[in-house]
């Protein structure tokens, strides 16, 4: 009989306890504030899309990685601005863009709203640097739409062309989503589990301050980005993979040395696999997210290549 009431005694204790988190998380999340747009909100295919449109000349078009947004870009937009017309997209699920269901997250959808982007802006062609998951959104466009295409800058890229079988999509997609998921327990939880990945990703962690953890946790944590994410995991999953011989168009492939998500043997072997690229480039003292943690040194190996192109279109 005192078993079952210590037993009791602890369950009611439990559920108060859980209880109790429940009440200070969602405490915490009527506290926090959402972020707000930084440039322009358009409908572009079916999509509220939020992008930034600064300064003038040949167009270059920025295309984040999974968990990023236009903010992933902010070390470098001032100073390719000078040169071009800068376009950094948030691909819908993420940054301020939309998250309404149904309207379909997969890549292919990305390629389509980053073409309809292009046209609602009178832009016939342009380059495009893509991070991460969004250099694959990038080849595929490419591979897609080469006369819209006219470089590719891939930073730490994945591989669109990677022959990944469904058993193991799938597996990634769950790894994905569940990371998500910590964005509908509270701000600060997501705050300190964001702290702890992001310095995963960068060579020297103290380069992930409270303005960087807010920067890339505050958009996940926008009501309907669990839900956004899991469609594209499941949209993508379902996706063929592109045949990096169908790319035309020049690439450079950069990296960073110490990416522990997309190292430097898996760059080598991207620009290896598509026929107008040269070898990676590795920039030293540089993690995943190397356009912001050495962005002098990520515009000393990509401007001379944009350049290039933005001569040959004279």
């Amino acid at each position: 009989m005192a078993v079952r009431r210590a037993a009791a005694a602890a369950a009611l204790l439990g559920a108060a306890g859980a209880g109790a988190a429940a009440g200070l998380a969602a405490a915490d999340r009527r506290r926090w504030r959402p972020p707000q747009p930084a440039g322009l909100v358009r409908e572009v295919a079916g999509a509220r899309l939020h992008y930034l449109d600064e300064g003038a000349g040949p167009a270059l078009v920025l295309v984040h990685g999974f968990a990023g947004s236009t903010f992933s870009w902010r070390a470098v937009v001032p100073e390719l601005a000078k040169e071009f017309r800068v376009i950094a997209v948030d691909l819908p699920g993420f940054g301020l863009s939309d998250r309404r269901p149904g309207i379909g997250y997969g890549h292919e959808r990305h390629v389509d709203r980053l073409l309809a982007l292009l046209d609602l802006l009178g832009i016939e062609r342009a380059a495009f640097a893509g991070h991460s998951m969004g250099g694959a959104v990038v080849q595929r466009l490419a591979a897609r739409a080469p006369g819209r295409a006219e470089r590719l800058v891939l930073v730490g890229s994945v591989s669109a062309g990677a022959n990944l079988d469904i058993g193991r999509r799938r597996r990634a997609s769950r790894l994905m989503f569940g990371a998500i998921r910590l964005a509908a327990i509270s701000p600060t939880v997501m705050y300190a589990a964001g702290r702890r990945g992001l310095r995963q990703m960068v060579a020297d962690p103290s380069f992930v301050t409270p303005e960087v953890v807010r920067g890339y946790i505050d958009p996940l944590l926008i009501p309907g980005t669990v839900r956004a994410v899991a469609e594209m995991a499941r949209e993508h999953a379902a996706e063929p993979a592109v045949d990096l011989r169908a790319i035309a168009a020049p690439a450079l492939v950069v990296t960073g040395e110490a990416d522990v998500v997309v190292p430097p043997q898996r760059a080598e072997e991207l620009a290896a696999a598509l026929p107008a690229a040269g070898p990676a480039v590795v920039i030293d003292r540089a993690g995943h997210l190397l356009a912001e943690e050495r962005p002098d040194a990520f515009l000393r190996a990509t401007l001379p290549f944009l350049r290039a192109g933005a001569q040959a279109r004279r």
